[in-house]
């Protein structure tokens, strides 16, 4: 089984930021729990994991009594004293180690026997555009089943059944579909909606992202795009999804490109670190392109995820609107959480299509 690819379908929210917050990995004294990221199904019961408790120095020292414990007792149950371990519902949890007082945390996802999970659940394209639904089937034991799709009849997109392409032909406002996955024994199913978006002006687009691991967002959103003046350079290219409470952004998607974007294409996504984050250049003259995932938290500081190498944006469509263009597009990356930087545990899977209106913008970035 893939357990990263499956701990990314994680569906308890973020409720676990402060469960994971207190990990502790990467600073002295600690607790490390092994593995970090596990998985089992509904029913299982699995023996209690491996926990070590590390002093000040580094050094592995005993770690006396264990106390255990579950972020969420309806997914997961841990007995407190011997750590064995339940799938009780699907969904996913924390599992905290308390030793020499010092708390580790693991992360862990509970599936049915059967299950199929979209990995993003709304889609937005202009016409024209095609996409494929990105889905993940879990079978207990391995085994193969049959997964087909379905959209009710409408005119604005079309769904392949057997493949999950899905077709935008015209403008129209968000309609459901459905993916399905079955053995001999059982049938399971998951929903999401596609919408077709045809902007006419540079105002009005929209963006739909998920992100998942220890943090679960799925969320609409705006989008807007900028070909806009690097210092002492040529044009530069942003796109961003932010979210708006009151008029204000409370979370966001930002994706910067090393050069303009003129043309359809698909461009790597490269990495960014904290420190890079927090000097002003990294966005008015990137040294590379880079993406990141921005929430303001319950305790108003700012949780980040920033992208490791490997991801990549696609821009399907550029057309002209008066006073611009509109673009249209996906992208995927994984982002790494500032808190938890240099652990595994922070690597969050994050994905997103939007139609954004693209304008110029020639004033000297500050």
């Amino acid at each position: 089984m893939h357990r990263a690819r499956l701990a990314a379908l994680a569906l308890s929210g973020l409720a676990l930021l402060a469960a994971c917050g207190d990990t502790h990995l990467g600073v002295s004294p600690r607790v490390a729990v092994a593995p970090i990221l596990d998985s089992l199904f509904v029913g299982d019961t699995l023996p209690a994991r491996t926990a070590r408790y590390f002093d000040a120095q580094g050094d592995s020292q005993a770690t006396g009594s264990i106390r255990w414990a579950s972020s969420d007792t309806t997914v997961l149950r841990v007995d407190s004293v011997s750590g064995e371990l339940v799938g009780r519902g699907r969904g996913s949890a924390v599992l905290t180690a308390r030793a020499n007082g010092i708390t580790g945390s693991a992360f862990l996802v509970v599936a049915r026997a059967l299950d199929v999970s979209l990995l993003l659940d709304t889609i937005l394209l202009m016409p024209g555009d095609t996409f494929t639904v990105p889905v993940v089937v879990r079978v207990k034991g391995g085994g193969g089943a049959a997964v087909w799709f379905r959209a009710p009849a409408n005119p604005y997109f079309a769904l392949d059944s057997a493949t999950g392409r899905d077709s935008a032909r015209v403008a129209g406002p968000a309609r459901p579909f459905y993916v399905f996955a079955a053995t001999a024994t059982d049938t399971v199913a998951d929903s999401g909606a596609t919408e077709v978006v045809q902007l006419t002006d540079t105002t009005g687009g929209k963006g739909s992202f998920s992100v998942l691991g220890t943090v679960i967002r799925r969320a609409r959103a705006g989008a807007r795009a900028v070909n806009y003046r690097r210092q002492g350079d040529t044009a530069t290219f942003r796109v961003s999804l932010p979210v708006t409470v009151g008029g204000i952004a409370v979370e966001n998607i930002v994706i910067t490109l090393r050069d303009s974007v003129r043309a359809p294409g698909t461009f790597p996504v490269d990495s960014i670190s904290p420190s890079e984050v927090a000097t002003a250049n990294f966005v008015c003259r990137p040294l590379r392109s880079w993406a990141l995932w921005s929430i303001q938290t319950a305790s108003s500081s700012t949780l980040r995820g920033l992208s490791r190498r490997g991801g990549g944006i696609t821009i399907t469509q550029v057309i002209a609107v008066p006073h611009g263009f509109a673009v249209s597009g996906r992208f995927a990356f994984t982002g790494q959480r500032n808190d938890l930087y240099d652990d595994p545990l922070g690597a969050l899977p994050i994905r997103g299509t939007f139609v954004a209106p693209l304008i110029a913008d020639t004033r000297p970035c500050r």
